[in-house]
């Protein structure tokens, strides 16, 4: 029976790409490719990911189930065009970057520390290009936004089931302002506007943030819940 290893290396040479050029356009990294060629399917992020930047039915390339790229574009093809069925020739161009087009469904902008202190704020006229936008699997609303983490205070010590590297990306959705305690949040101090990723602590009224990473103290200023982490992004390598 075919493997998912097998669907992903046909459906990058159906795309015409090497693997590095499968990692520039998806965002994924090469040995990441490599892996699930050889059969890992603990990605997946990555292979819908893979799927868009192939342009393949992501059910197939994950399950087999559906049809395979060359049946998915004669089909269209035929549908479309109400032509008979014939060979077509398919294109395909890459984007020249790891991004997929702005407000591609399931997809959130990756922005940066700093226009997340002011991204409730913004405007439509404010709004920067953001670096990147990246599919998101976890239930959001419209107002969700990814970041890379930052520093080492959300590596947790070994045994924490949760731990957020720096270099990882969370998706924080900013409509949950109002977190339970031990929730991940994105929160600005109110002293000094530093925006931080912290577990937020709630016990009997007291309210703190606390770093997941002991060489760390806990934040007891004033602060501002931005948004409430939903999901996390981070490479096995």
């Amino acid at each position: 029976m075919e493997s998912i290893g097998t669907r992903a290396k046909a459906a990058r040479k159906f795309a015409k790409m090497t693997q590095k050029q499968a990692e520039a356009a998806s965002g994924v990294k090469q040995s990441s490719i490599s892996k699930i060629e050889r059969g890992d399917t603990t990605r997946s992020m990555s292979v819908l990911a893979l799927a868009r930047v192939y342009r393949v039915d992501p059910n197939w390339l994950d399950t087999g189930d559906g049809p395979a790229p060359g049946e998915s574009h004669l089909r269209l093809a035929h549908d479309s065009a109400k032509e008979p069925h014939g060979s077509y020739r398919v294109l395909h161009f890459p984007p020249m970057g790891p991004s997929f087009n702005p407000r591609t469904p399931n997809t959130v902008p990756l922005i940066t520390w700093e226009e997340a202190a002011a991204w409730q704020d913004r405007t439509a006229s404010q709004q920067t290009q953001p670096e990147q936008w990246i599919p998101c699997i976890a239930h959001h609303s419209l107002d969700t936004y990814a970041l890379r983490i930052r520093g080492d205070s959300m590596t947790a010590d070994s045994g924490f089931l949760k731990s957020y590297r720096a270099g990882s990306i969370v998706f924080v959705d900013t409509q949950l302002k109002t977190p339970d305690d031990g929730e991940r949040v994105i929160a600005r101090i109110d002293e000094t506007g530093e925006v931080t990723c912290k577990v937020f602590k709630n016990e009997d009224g007291r309210r703190w943030l606390l770093p997941l990473n002991l060489k760390h103290e806990p934040i007891r200023l004033a602060f501002t819940v931005l948004g409430t982490v939903v999901g996390k992004w981070e490479d096995e390598d």
